[in-house]
C-alpha cells in the first residue's frame, strides 16, 4: 500500500468515525433519521468546509460528493446497532482519534499550500479536526464537546503546531505528516483509555 492509498484509507475511517459519533448523539436526543444523517454528514465534513470558505479554497467534497454519500450511509449504518452504543462507543473514539489525527494534519498542510502564515495554518488545522463536532454539539443543543472537558482540542493544536514546525525545518512532508498524527494520536489515545480532562473552571454566579 503506498502513501497516497493509505492516507486514503485513514480518511476513510476517520469519515465514518466522525459520522457514527454524529449519529450517536442524535439518537441520544432522539432525532428522526434524517437527523441521524445530517448530524453525521456535518461532523464528517463541516470543519474541511469551513477551513476551505476561510482560505477561499475550493470546497473539498463538492468536487468528490463521495465524501458527503460515505459520511451519511455510515451514520444511517448506526440506526440498527442503536442500541448497542454503549459497547462500541470506545471503539469509535478510538477511530475518531484516527480521523482527528489525520484531518488535523491534511488541514494543515492545505493551508500551507496555500501560502497561508505558519499560525493561520496551525488554526485551519485546528478548525478542520474540531469545527464539525462544534456544530454537531450546537445543532443538537449542547455544549461543545471540546468546552467540556475533553482533550481534544489541545490534541489538534499540538499536532498542528508540530506539523508547521516540520514544513519550517524543512523536514520531509512524509515524516511531517506522520510525526504530525502521531503527536494527535499520542495525546488523544491515552486521554480516552486514562479519560483525562483538563480542569475545569467554577465560578458560583451569586445572586442577582
Amino acid at each position: 500500500m503506498d502513501m497516497i492509498d493509505l492516507l486514503l484509507s485513514l480518511q476513510l475511517v476517520g469519515i465514518a468515525a466522525f459520522a457514527v459519533s454524529g449519529a450517536l448523539v442524535a439518537g441520544e436526543r432522539q432525532m428522526d433519521w434524517f437527523g441521524v444523517m445530517v448530524l453525521g454528514i456535518i461532523v464528517a465534513v463541516g470543519g474541511g468546509t469551513v477551513r476551505d470558505l476561510l482560505l477561499g479554497a475550493p470546497i473539498f467534497w463538492i468536487a468528490a460528493p463521495w465524501y458527503v454519500v460515505l459520511a451519511g450511509a455510515a451514520a444511517l449504518a448506526t440506526i440498527p446497532f442503536a442500541r448497542f452504543a454503549h459497547r462500541v462507543r470506545r471503539p469509535v473514539a478510538i477511530a475518531d482519534a484516527v480521523g482527528l489525527a489525520v484531518f488535523v494534519s491534511l488541514g494543515t498542510r492545505k493551508a500551507l499550500e496555500t501560502g497561508t502564515s505558519g499560525f493561520i495554518a496551525v488554526v485551519m488545522g485546528v478548525i478542520t479536526g474540531i469545527v464539525g463536532g462544534i456544530i454537531r454539539d450546537v445543532l443538537a443543543n449542547r455544549t461543545p464537546t471540546i468546552l467540556r472537558k475533553e482533550v481534544y482540542a489541545l490534541a489538534a493544536l499540538c499536532g498542528a503546531s508540530l506539523f508547521v514546525l516540520g514544513d519550517w525545518m524543512g523536514w520531509p512532508p512524509l515524516l511531517t505528516f506522520w510525526l504530525s498524527s502521531g503527536a494527535v494520536l499520542a495525546i488523544r489515545l491515552p486521554a480516552i483509555h486514562y479519560n483525562w480532562s483538563i480542569p475545569t473552571l467554577k465560578v458560583d454566579p451569586g445572586e442577582d
